[in-house]
């Protein structure tokens, strides 16, 4: 029996766990101020007032008319989607979150010349929940990262028209997995056979797999805008890729099957033996389905932004931004753990180019209405499209205002809706070890969302 866990055990590690995947545009959050998100998360070259220039561009942080600026800001991001079988035309919807993304900032104006700021901000996060009855649950049915991004800035005026700014990030970073695993698949011992010839259906999960990780990395994020005119100015920014080294535990628990073995099955134990008895070996300690350590590491990509802004009026601006995000640094990602053999993913990824335009106007002196749109593509090439993010080209668009409830305090509300293109992904895992090809994309994906922002600003 011991044997026969060591065997399963290592057949279903190999198959099954895999960490979440750094995943394009979707794996990327962008709206971190509500007055930028409302003209189509475009700033880099006119970045709002209130401190938020920290994250959209570092040199945009001098100049503030207030000494101290303090701004708050919540994103609600609203999610659904649905993944259709290809064969069975079955719908699986994804459950129902709404998922808060903060972020603050403060910065202060030493001089004329010189600013200093910090910001507290999440570039890369993403959760995906789907029942523990869906089809992909052996891919994944619950994935979460979250990397926290800490920045001090210093912004300095090298000429009346150039501003130069940035600091270095520090970046902690989570990640979890929760997956099944189906009995079905393993391996019986001295055979070619699994259990599934034992009369083991399809779909019967005996185990529930968790991977819980995380990890600390530093970079750094500078930032340009030249003023050319009174009415045009462009701007730049770099933030560079962050490598986490992720450690933490996979653990295992036994989910029951119900299932009874019959009179001469293989494993030489009396009919009516509780096929659990003889899966339950596989989590003694110091198996390969115990609880154990584990490790992994990702790197978050460097993404670089170039926009213009032009006053067309004295009350109205237009924006245009361009944003390259370096996805192809994400080829392959390795687990190591403790007791189980490493495993290696291969992911594949490709860079990401997204484009954006905005519109900004100041109504009256305490009243501004803003819009946007934007665009942009997925890194994943079709074979890496799984439940863990189902992420693909997407348009967006977006509305907001702008409303001065003091003469120093600002209330900014915008309002974002994304449309995904559907794509088709998998939900298996590639039987030999290598990357999975198109054909093996097994359904559709589809997904949307609704994002509601609001900021507050005080300054004094």
């Amino acid at each position: 029996m011991r044997r026969f866990a060591v065997a399963c055990a290592a057949t279903l590690l190999a198959a099954t766990i895999l960490v979440p995947s750094a995943k394009a545009q979707g794996f990327s959050v962008y709206e971190h101020d509500a007055c930028t998100m409302a003209r189509g998360a475009t700033g880099v070259a006119a970045p709002c007032g209130g401190g938020s220039a920290v994250f959209f561009n570092p040199a945009g942080i001098l100049g503030s008319t207030t000494r101290f600026n303090i701004e708050g800001n919540l994103t609600l991001i609203a999610p659904t989607g649905n993944y259709t079988d290809s064969a069975t035309r079955v719908q699986t919807d994804l459950q129902k979150h709404t998922f808060p993304v903060p972020a603050g900032y403060a910065t202060y104006q030493i001089s004329p010349r010189v600013a200093a700021g910090i910001g507290v901000y999440a570039p890369y996060g993403l959760t995906t929940d789907w029942p523990t009855t869906s089809p992909g649950r052996y891919l994944a049915y619950k994935t979460t990262i979250a990397s926290i991004y800490v920045q001090p800035t210093i912004a300095w005026a090298v000429t009346p028209k150039i501003q130069i700014g940035g600091g270095p990030v520090w970046v902690h970073s989570s990640a979890q997995v929760h997956r099944r695993i189906d009995a079905s698949t393993t391996g019986i011992p001295g055979t070619p056979l699994t259990l599934a010839s034992l009369g083991v259906p399809t779909g019967t999960d005996f185990a529930d797999a968790a991977f819980d990780v995380s990890g600390n990395g530093w970079g750094f994020h500078v930032g340009a805008l030249f003023k050319a005119t009174d009415n045009f100015s462009i701007g730049l920014r770099y933030l560079s890729q962050v490598k986490i080294n992720y450690t933490g535990t996979a653990s295992f628990t036994a989910v029951p099957t119900g299932i009874t073995l019959a009179a001469g099955n293989p494993f030489g134990v009396p009919a009516g033996t509780p096929l659990d008895a003889i899966l339950g070996a596989a989590f003694n300690p110091d198996s390969l389905l115990s609880n154990q350590s584990a490790s992994t590491s990702i790197t978050m990509p460097w993404q670089v932004v170039g926009g213009v802004a032009y006053k067309v009026l004295d009350n109205v601006t237009v924006l245009a931004d361009w944003q390259h995000t370096n996805w192809s640094s994400f080829q392959t990602l390795a687990l190591n753990l403790k007791i189980a053999p490493s495993i290696t993913s291969a992911e594949s990824y490709g860079n990401t180019d997204a484009f954006r335009v905005g519109l900004d106007w100041q109504a009256t002196p305490t009243f501004a209405i803003r819009a946007g749109a934007l665009t942009h593509n997925g890194a994943s090439p079709d074979q890496s499209v799984t439940p863990l993010l189902p992420e693909g080209n997407r348009v967006e668009g977006t509305l907001g205002v702008g409303i001065k409830l003091m003469p120093q305090l600002r209330l900014d509300l915008g309002y974002q809706y994304l449309q995904q293109q559907d794509r088709r992904g998998r939900l298996i895992d590639p039987p030999t070890g290598v990357a999975p090809t198109p054909a093996m994309n097994t359904g559709l994906y589809s997904f949307k969302a609704n994002l509601f922002g609001a900021s507050l600003a005080l300054g004094f």
